[in-house]
């Protein structure tokens, strides 16, 4: 009797532990989704893709009814020896080389084809900074020096409304929302540019999984730290929703009309947080690496000679005209885009490029210099310089 009475008090023991776990753990689920009721779509939706199809709310860039690339790549040239091996070591997924008027080379991955859509992650951010620099142009911004608020009267604290736009254009407006420094710009060896863990509960979740709609009037910055890098992505979300309230239309309706239709571009999808809310500004265009050779080249020749994409100041603002070699060999970061130089003794190549880059080692290289677009995609960083010395190796004789 004593046995059994002792076992029925560890039941009923063991009954009360179970319902205190489940208590705390339905009190510790509840309070996660009063903090971040998104959870649920953060858990299902995942990490961004590396390539499409992807999960979440995707939305249709229309594309050009042609492309200036060459239908059928089986007659463009592969690539050599020296950049198939870099290709390998790095973890790449698709190469492309445009020089001079033409596709000159190519390399895919097996598994991958001419129509397989890559994510660009922060590619994108350096598409809606040149969209910034064109509302410029069409007289929509009246000066870069303007205060962010004269646009959009409803963003952050009157401190923050005051913070000049090319401030935000150059990742030096003294806003934070995540971890940020000096990344990807002056190493041979690329560091990630977005190496971070995404806390749910943190305001990048939010940012991601809700916009920026639910965070715009809390926004604030740091007065001692305006005019100091620090590479956040709550930039490029501000500039994002800039260009749209000056145009009137979406972001992405101004992407397709003045850069991606026009460069021969076809069809991509680029993701919202939520079903028919702004896209993500800086993050997630699905793409194939032909259309960003095409938008690469269309940047690089400031759209065509008729219809020019900004003004020929503007476009050597862009393009690092300006900038000495010695910003250059330490790597700077211009409007929403990157600049740096190759000087390497005994290379063929030499010369200040630009480029596009995302978080996996999504790259546009553009020297116009060279007439020379590279685009590379893959699930590793290549080597910044010598990414472009393989290339150029691999069409020059």
């Amino acid at each position: 009797m004593a046995v059994e009475s002792a076992n029925k008090a560890n039941r009923r023991l063991g009954g009360r532990i179970l319902l205190a776990i489940l208590f705390f753990f339905c009190l510790a689920s509840a309070f996660a989704l009063v903090a971040a009721p998104f959870l649920p779509r953060l858990v299902s939706e995942g990490f961004p893709a590396s390539r499409w199809p992807a999960a979440g709310n995707h939305v249709t860039v229309k594309g050009a009814d042609t492309s200036p690339l060459p239908a059928d790549l089986s007659s463009v040239a592969g690539i050599k020896a020296r950049s198939q091996a870099l290709f390998d070591e790095r973890g790449g997924s698709a190469l492309l080389i445009w020089q001079g008027g033409e596709l000159r080379g190519q390399h895919f991955d097996a598994g991958v084809t001419p129509e397989t859509r890559f994510n660009s992650f922060s590619m994108v951010k350096s598409l809606v900074g040149a969209l910034v620099l064109r509302a410029h142009a069409d007289g929509l911004i009246g000066n870069l020096a303007d205060p962010i608020g004269t646009y959009l009267p409803d963003i952050g604290d009157d401190t923050f409304r005051r913070v000049p736009i090319d401030r935000f254009l150059t990742m030096r407006s003294g806003v934070a929302l995540e971890t940020g420094d000096l990344k990807a710009m002056s190493d041979a060896e690329l560091k990630p540019i977005e190496d971070y863990a995404l806390n749910p509960f943190s305001p990048l979740a939010r940012l991601h999984m809700e916009g920026l709609e639910p965070l715009a009037a809390q926004l604030r910055t740091d007065p001692a730290t305006i005019g100091q890098y620090n590479y956040q992505n709550l930039n490029t979300a501000i500039l994002g929703r800039l260009v749209s309230v000056v145009y009137g239309m979406p972001l992405e309706h101004v992407l397709m009309e003045k850069i991606w239709r026009p460069s021969g571009a076809e069809e991509a999808f680029w993701r919202a947080p939520v079903e028919n809310q702004p896209v993500t500004a800086y993050c997630c265009l699905f793409a194939t690496p032909g259309d960003w050779a095409n938008i690469g080249v269309f940047l690089m020749h400031n759209g065509t000679p008729a219809q020019p994409f900004l003004p020929q100041s503007l476009w050597r603002d862009l393009f690092g005209a300006s900038l000495q070699n010695e910003q250059l060999v330490s790597g700077h970061y211009g409007k929403h885009i990157f600049h740096n130089i190759l000087d390497r003794q005994g290379e063929k190549l030499q010369g200040p490029f630009t480029y596009m880059i995302g978080r996996g080692g999504q790259m546009t290289y553009m020297m116009p210099e060279h007439d020379l677009v590279v685009v590379r995609f893959g699930d590793g960083y290549p080597l910044l310089h010598s990414t472009l010395y393989g290339a150029w190796d691999s069409i020059e004789p």
